[in-house]
């Protein structure tokens, strides 16, 4: 499951990372691995909007508000329910609101399981139900969604676990002038067995806050044990982690690497010769410049980013601190590096 950021879509270049890694996959036999892609909220107007202005405003909607992230929700979880197989692991990834898409499809996943085949008209009044913020909080409103999931899903009691989620960047705002989003098992994701999130340490965007992942609860109910959660500081701003910009250092080549050997370490199917060129990362240079936003951004606020005094830095980020020792002070006192081999190509399959 593939789940894109806003106004992200697949292009014949300048593509996020969630693409990048799409063209990776091997897909050359269904019956072993099948994939999903979502471009996004912004990207497309409505199917509703036949005239022009509507169609604009129906974009806008996206960019600024957010409008279109339940239906793509609702379409990434209804592609689960027509696929699925007992047995399959669901990989799911996602870059920026797409990262919070891919969480909310996991939460969605966690509350109802994965529907019985025939029940799709009932997805949209599932995701409304999940997604009504003020009630996520009430235990009678759970237990009911939970009757509903015996009702019609082929889990008994809800709980699909989710194999693997790998999230670039995620931010949780709907859109650039909304508040953010509180939807149920997006902090916490306690049926996902190993998640990988990358975050970016030099965005200064006050919309694009980082959400950060929590371990789940210990009394949580049904939660997998001794969950295998990663979530690892880069160097640059959102788009330098995520994907997007082509040109320069190419400093999301190294988050791509390293969600990708996750990823396959845990079992995802890659084309073995793009998977090596990938590996390569011929021309990154992890000591370069990233990338800086416009100065209006500023407009709405300061947002610079505070790296908490436990979080793990890629070890390529030790590098632009011996060239630069004053991009240290954006580290905590004492930086725990991870990754020290990041540089070196991993073997597929892995052995």
């Amino acid at each position: 499951m593939c789940l894109d950021g806003t106004n992200n879509q697949l292009r014949a270049a300048d593509n996020t990372n969630v693409v990048r890694l799409l063209n990776m996959l091997d897909l050359s036999d269904p019956s072993r691995q099948v994939a999903y892609y979502d471009p996004g909220v912004g990207t497309f107007s409505s199917p509703s909007a036949w005239s022009p202005p509507a169609r604009v405003l129906s974009r806008y909607a996206g960019l600024m508000f957010g409008a279109g992230l339940r239906q793509n929700l609702g379409e990434a979880y209804s592609y689960i329910t027509s696929t699925y197989e007992s047995g399959d692991h669901i990989f799911v990834f996602g870059f920026s609101r797409g990262a919070y898409t891919a969480r909310a499809l996991t939460g969605l996943l966690e509350v109802f399981g994965i529907f019985r085949r025939g029940s799709e008209t009932l997805i949209p009044y599932a995701v409304s139900a999940y997604a009504k913020q003020q009630r996520h909080d009430d235990p009678t409103f759970f237990e009911g969604l939970r009757v509903y999931a015996e009702t019609h899903s082929v889990n008994r009691f809800g709980h699909a676990p989710v194999h693997f989620v790998g999230i670039w960047d995620t931010v949780k705002s709907a859109g650039t002038l909304t508040r953010q989003l509180r939807w149920p098992y997006t902090r916490q994701l306690p049926h996902a067995t190993t998640i990988r999130h990358a975050v970016a340490i030099d965005e200064r965007r006050r919309p694009f806050a980082p959400y950060l992942v929590e371990y789940p609860k210990p009394n949580h109910l049904n939660a997998v044990k001794n969950q295998d959660l990663l979530e690892v500081w880069f160097a640059g701003v959102h788009s330098d982690v995520g994907g997007v910009f082509a040109a320069g250092t190419r400093l999301s080549d190294i988050p791509l690497k390293w969600m990708a050997d996750e990823a396959v370490l845990r079992g995802l199917l890659v084309r073995p010769r793009a998977y090596a060129q990938m590996s390569a990362l011929s021309g990154v240079d992890p000591t370069g410049d990233h990338h800086v936003m416009p100065r209006y951004w500023d407009l709405l606020g300061p947002g610079r980013r505070t790296v908490p005094a436990t979080a793990l830095i890629h070890a390529s980020v030790r590098e632009r601190v011996a060239k630069d020792p004053a991009y240290g002070a954006r580290l905590p006192d004492v930086p725990h590096y991870v990754c020290d081999d990041w540089r070196r190509p991993r073997p597929y399959p892995p052995p």
